[in-house]
């Protein structure tokens, strides 16, 4: 019977997901979620996107997204990011903090993942043209456990005058 109630759980976790993922949003211009390896991310395994502008009469945000279990050791998370395209050549590390001070996920989800977005740039004017981003975990720790996968959002912000 337990079994059967977890299965169900995880069963309705997945619909909601993929309902979530199937509803549209104009402005979305890439939406993105890459797996990681389950012995944890390492430094030299960056995720890597690649996304096409098309409207240069639109400002950009550019989110992270982050999905980590219930067994991630630490508060927050450090990752640096590489975007390189047309009209941008750009490097920098931002944090996501995971949780309060209590220890309390700060994060949406039900169960043993919780999700997280946060945007890592300001609006960004971009020419058209193809992009690439990369984004790598900057913790001390190698190889880091908890992290289930790593996502990318490119949002159009609102038109240029």
């Amino acid at each position: 019977m337990y079994r059967l109630f977890i299965f169900l759980k995880i069963l309705v976790f997945i619909a909601i997901c993929h309902l979530q993922s199937c509803s549209t949003d104009p402005n979305v211009v890439f939406n993105k979620f890459e797996k990681v390896d389950a012995g944890g991310w390492q430094w030299s395994q960056g995720k890597k996107y690649t996304f096409t502008i098309d409207d240069s009469t639109s400002y950009y945000i550019l989110d992270c997204g982050l999905r980590i279990t219930t067994g991630y050791s630490y508060s927050n998370i450090w990752l640096l990011y590489n975007l390189e395209g047309p009209s941008i050549k750009q490097k920098n590390q931002f944090e996501v903090v995971l949780s309060d001070n209590t220890g309390k996920w700060l994060g949406t989800g039900q169960g043993n993942l919780i999700s997280y977005e946060k945007p890592f740039t300001g609006r960004l004017k971009l020419k058209p043209g193809q992009y690439t981003l990369q984004i790598s975990q900057n913790m001390r720790d190698e190889k880091l456990s908890g992290v289930s996968d790593v996502g990318f959002k490119v949002t159009k912000a609102g038109k240029i005058y």
